[in-house]
């Protein structure tokens, strides 16, 4: 059983959050479900251009060594600066307010190279579209309490990718001991040219400023605190619906100008893929699984450079689009049950049936 509140509970209203999303509604999802569970402070930005300039201004304005926020969520698909370009921006800019601030990064392309990218870059975790209160909870704390030596080498900073310290079968880390230099303050960190790889072992100043140990264990929020989060969180479903069918509805007006303005193509089509993007990660926070299936289907079918569109392939987005509308229309929630297999199921006839040769039978 968990704690009481006020007893063995980390001290979130002591806590500062960046949120980094460009979908105004999510943004808002995530501010008050973070709210909910407790952080006292949550700043919020449209987009990495935007948090740069914030972290920029909160640096100046704060005392030296200060830092501007604990904790940043970004969501890594953005117009502009996206998630990627912050992390990086963040982790090896010399204009970078701190350099070794934790970094969620957030996003409904939860794919393997997204992950190894983020990765590589020096964020703290991942965490996949959609996600619950729970696992937003659960990554911040870890975050806190469990943070990860920063290593530095040829071509990387950040936390230590290795997560454990468990034997491995064959170790492809080529450094020997005597050339790891072990750093326990910044400030103090003389010589360090001399080294090939840097470990940052540093005083976990969150976890003290949150009232956690060294030694405690990862703390857990009450369930009571967990479920009224997840209950902001499912209280928007019917914003949500409003929002997506007016995102569907231009979507759909976008396939129909592929049919005669031959030049807005590659922006037309780029729309469509990031509108799927986020709907796919969207679907399944408000309990419309079905939508981010569909969805992720029309993210792959829009990706990459379309410099012109045959009229299979816009037959195959009005399926999507179509597919999407029934959902919402029929509010079907869940996996939809006998309704949701046959909507899946015709989608997967009409992806057949338009992957065929161009001039088998297309229509105009």
């Amino acid at each position: 059983m968990n704690d009481p509140v006020g007893k063995g509970v980390p001290k979130l209203g002591l806590l500062s959050v960046l949120v980094v999303e460009d979908s105004a509604f999510i943004r808002n999802v995530l501010t008050a479900t973070l709210r909910t569970i407790g952080v006292g402070t949550v700043h919020a930005e449209s987009g990495g251009a935007e948090a740069i300039r914030f972290l920029e201004e909160r640096r100046a304005a704060l005392p030296p060594g200060t830092a501007p926020v604990d904790v940043i969520i970004t969501d890594l698909v953005m117009p502009e600066v996206d998630g990627l370009m912050l992390l990086r921006w963040l982790r090896y800019s010399p204009k970078s307010p701190d350099r070794f601030l934790p970094v969620l990064m957030l996003s409904g392309a939860a794919d393997r190279h997204y992950v190894e990218q983020a990765r590589d870059l020096g964020a703290t975790d991942f965490i996949a579209k959609p996600f619950s209160a729970a696992t937003i909870a659960s990554r911040l704390m870890a975050a806190i309490a469990r943070p990860r030596r920063f290593v530095l080498a040829k071509g990387y900073f950040g936390p230590d990718r290795r997560r454990t310290q468990r034997p491995v079968a064959m170790d492809c880390r080529m450094t020997g001991p005597n050339e790891i230099l072990v750093v326990h303050s910044t400030s103090k960190a003389v010589g360090i040219d001399r080294f090939p790889v840097i470990h940052f072992d540093l005083p976990n100043r969150l976890g003290a400023k949150m009232g956690i140990a060294p030694k405690d264990p990862v703390p857990t929020l009450p369930d009571e605190v967990l479920e009224a989060a997840e209950a902001e969180i499912q209280n928007r479903a019917g914003d949500y619906a409003t929002w997506i069918a007016a995102e569907v509805d231009e979507m759909a007006r976008r396939v129909e100008r592929l049919r005669g303005d031959a030049a807005a193509v590659p922006a037309l089509m780029a729309q469509i893929n990031r509108s799927a993007h986020e709907m796919r990660g969207q679907g399944g926070i408000f309990g419309y699984p079905l939508i981010t299936r569909i969805a992720k289907s029309l993210y792959e079918a829009t990706h990459g450079s379309f410099p012109a569109v045959t009229g299979n392939e816009r037959l195959l987005l009005k399926a999507h689009v179509d597919a999407i509308k029934a959902v919402m229309n029929g509010r079907i929630s869940g996996d939809g049950g006998a309704t949701g297999q046959q909507l899946l199921a015709s989608l997967e006839l009409a992806k057949k049936k338009y992957a065929k040769a161009e001039g088998e039978g297309d229509p105009a």
